[in-house]
């Protein structure tokens, strides 16, 4: 089956990192691998170090369309390589085309492209560029930090295992380039023709140079900082190479016998090359077939192999691809079958009658041809009968079916090959005589029946000879009758009385009672009787009086044990709970009431009567009018708590004829002496007040008398 080829795919990365070139041929127009996208794909890509996706700020956009291989940081080094190698052996033209920025920092070291025979594990910061200690391969460094071998910035072409700018391996270098270093982007092209390597920058070129490697390599970017720094970075970075794509077709299964079509439709720019399995029909076209046979008992699988080239350049990169061919054996399918004689069967659209072996060839949509195998029995069929004589009164069962008249009865069966056998049965019934007797007796008692002397209820036969050969059977239904025997537990309370078959029970004990059933058997029947006390008057323990309307009333009895407890009270009240407490009203004063039971006996009822002392209001009381506040204690004030206890909260207001407000206090606090609000003593005279409470106001009159004081 046709898989992505991984050479070919690494040249058209390579082709996609580097800018189109008019020196190089129009083949590079194949995308090998690439860095494009927002955010940038990096699928086949490995990310290795200090290397992430990301914004750096020095494009038009703030999207993650960028490879920041290092921030602006000392020590840090990474890279991006991609994951499929690329032969030089074999591809002699690619070309990579990518877009840096070095900038964000104080100008150190650089960025590389790099084409190295393993796969890199690691990096190397500062002067290495990041390239890894000891690989082997071709780069190119745009290199901004002057380690002792040029005037930086400049660009370098370097062959060999580990780079080093004063190293033997440098090829040529382009020097005293300052702009490689800038806030913008700028665009590289690296091109590669048949030895010779070419750099240019923004379209100029800048450095050429031939180099005789013809390794198997990977191609990517590495980058570094040392005890400088600069954020370094790439983007729509894209590989080209020369590649004839190869398509060996999809993978196919034929029949033993059978042709497999391989390949694609030709394509003239294409020189085929075909190679693997036998019966090829030609090697050298684009879509070849191929005749196969399997004489195994299990399918077999044949690999071709394509390889494809450039026909206007033979040395260019190669690429091939595998096509799988499966092909199936000519099945046996066997089948196994039976018939009754004189039936057929159908196989494969013929039918069949006799015994016998019969091998058919089919073949399927697919043209595939299956030997189909019968292997046919025929079984006969029976024929018998079977004789019998049973007395009357029995039955004969047969096949399912029971039978108790002379006669001649077929039966049709099914024999163990699945054929029908007729069997006859020739039953002949014998008169039997059967008796039939029913007997009771009471339990303890014996029925002698025959020779058997029985005790317990069941059926029970008694066999006789007639001369005619037949059984004269007798049959017994015989039942014991029980002797009953019942109990019953009754509960009565002290004082009360239990009437026992005519007898009248007052006291606790266990009674019985001998009773005749109707089968004329004995039963008794016995009574277990328990007297329960009645309990005593319980105890009411209650706050009343209570002082005013709205204060809790508490009322609760002694706790007793397996105790119901019964109150009712003034305006429908009831409760069951031992202890209650809620506010009292005038609506409930009055007697309440309370009765415990246990084992249902009710003791006499205790009774508690609920008074509230004050609840009256100054709608029906009447104030005095005259206060003589001359020091004697005798009608000093207007003590109104001391005339009646309200149990409202009130206000009482003085004023003079004139109409102001000379004195006021509430409830509890200190009563009206004929003084002002400052403690000053008021003139003689006649007085309004007003006492405000929560249901209205009360209006009056107040002389203040002080007499000849």
């Amino acid at each position: 089956m046709r898989q992505i080829n991984l050479l070919k795919q690494i040249y058209f990365i390579v082709l996609s990192m580097v800018l189109v070139s008019p020196t190089v041929s129009k083949a590079q127009t194949l995308v090998f691998a690439q860095l494009t996208g927002n955010p940038v794909n990096t699928t086949g890509w490995n990310l290795t170090g200090a290397t992430y996706v990301g914004d750096t700020g020095g494009d038009a956009n703030a999207s993650s369309d960028e490879i920041v291989l290092t921030n602006a940081t000392g020590g840090s080094s990474g890279g991006i390589f991609y994951n499929q190698s690329i032969d030089l052996s074999t591809c002699y033209q690619w070309k990579v085309e990518f877009d840096f920025r070095m900038w964000e920092g104080s100008a150190a070291d650089g960025i590389a492209f790099c084409f190295l025979d393993v796969p890199p594990t690691g990096f190397v910061s500062g002067g290495g560029v990041g390239i890894p200690a000891g690989s082997n391969g071709v780069f190119v460094i745009l290199d901004t930090y002057d380690n002792g071998c040029g005037a930086n910035p400049e660009i370098q072409m370097y062959q060999g295992s580990g780079y080093y700018e004063c190293g033997p391996g440098m090829i040529n270098r382009a020097t005293g380039l300052n702009f490689l270093r800038s806030s913008s982007y700028q665009t590289c092209l690296i091109q590669y023709n048949n030895g010779t390597l070419t750099v240019s920058v923004n379209g100029t070129q800048y450095l050429s140079g031939n180099y005789n490697a013809n390794l198997v390599g990977y191609m990517g970017f590495t980058a570094s900082t040392g005890g400088a720094n600069d954020k370094h970075s790439i983007k729509n970075v894209r590989i080209f190479a020369d590649i004839a794509e190869a398509n060996a077709g999809p993978d196919v299964t034929i029949c033993s016998g059978g042709t497999a079509q391989l390949g694609s439709v030709n394509n003239p720019n294409y020189t085929y090359s075909w190679s693997g399995g036998p019966n090829l029909s030609a090697s050298n076209i684009s879509n070849p077939t191929v005749t196969l046979t399997n004489t195994t008992g299990s399918p077999i699988v044949q690999n071709y192999t394509v390889q494809t080239t450039l026909s206007s350049s033979p040395t260019s990169c190669p690429d091939n691809d595998v096509v799988s061919v499966t092909v199936n054996p000519v099945p046996l399918i066997p089948t196994n079958a039976a018939i009754c004689s004189g039936q057929s069967y159908d196989f494969q659209g013929q039918t069949y009658s006799n015994e016998g072996v019969y091998t058919i060839m089919t073949t399927d949509a697919q043209g595939c041809q299956t030997n189909n195998q019968l292997t046919l029995s025929v079984n006969p069929n029976l024929s018998s009968s079977v004789n019998q004589s049973i007395c009357q009164g029995s039955s004969f069962s047969f096949n399912g079916q029971n039978y108790s008249t002379s006669g001649s009865f077929p039966v049709t069966l099914t024999s163990q090959s699945g054929c029908d056998s007729i069997v006859t049965l020739n039953l002949t019934v014998n008169p039997a005589p059967i008796t039939q007797l029913n007997e009771s007796i009471c339990a303890g008692n014996t029925f002698i029946f025959g020779n058997q002397n029985l005790t317990q209820s069941g059926q029970y036969s008694q066999t006789l000879q007639t001369t005619a050969g037949c059984d004269s059977i007798i049959n017994l239904n015989l039942i014991v009758n029980p002797t009953i025997t019942s109990s019953q537990n009754s509960f009565i309370c002290e004082g009360e009385t239990l009437s026992f078959f005519g007898q009248t029970l007052s006291n606790s004990g266990v009674y019985s009672q001998t009773l005749q059933t109707i089968s004329g058997c004995d039963s008794t029947v016995t009574m277990n009787l328990v007297v329960n006390p009645i309990p005593s008057t319980p105890l009411i323990n209650s706050n009343s009086p209570l002082l005013c309307e709205g204060d809790n009333l508490i009322m609760s009895t002694p706790v007793q044990s397996a105790t119901d407890y019964s109150w009712t009270g003034p305006n429908g009240f009831t409760s069951n709970s031992s202890s209650f407490t809620f506010p009292a009203y005038v609506i409930n004063t009055g007697i309440y009431n309370l009765t415990v039971s246990q084992n249902g006996c009710v003791s006499s009822p205790a009774s508690s009567l609920v008074e509230i002392l004050n609840y009256f209001s100054f709608d029906d009381f009447d104030l005095p009018n005259v206060i003589t506040p001359d020091g004697d204690g005798i009608n000093d004030e207007l003590d109104i708590e001391a005339h009646f206890h309200t149990c409202l909260p009130y206000t009482l207001s003085v004023f003079n004829r004139w109409g102001n407000l000379v004195y006021s206090h509430s409830i509890d606090e200190p009563p009206f002496s004929g003084k002002t609000l400052d403690g000053k003593d008021l003139s003689d005279g006649v007085y309004t007040y007003r006492i405000k409470y929560e249901s209205g106001e009360k209006l009056g009159f107040i002389h203040v008398v002080r007499g000849g004081n």
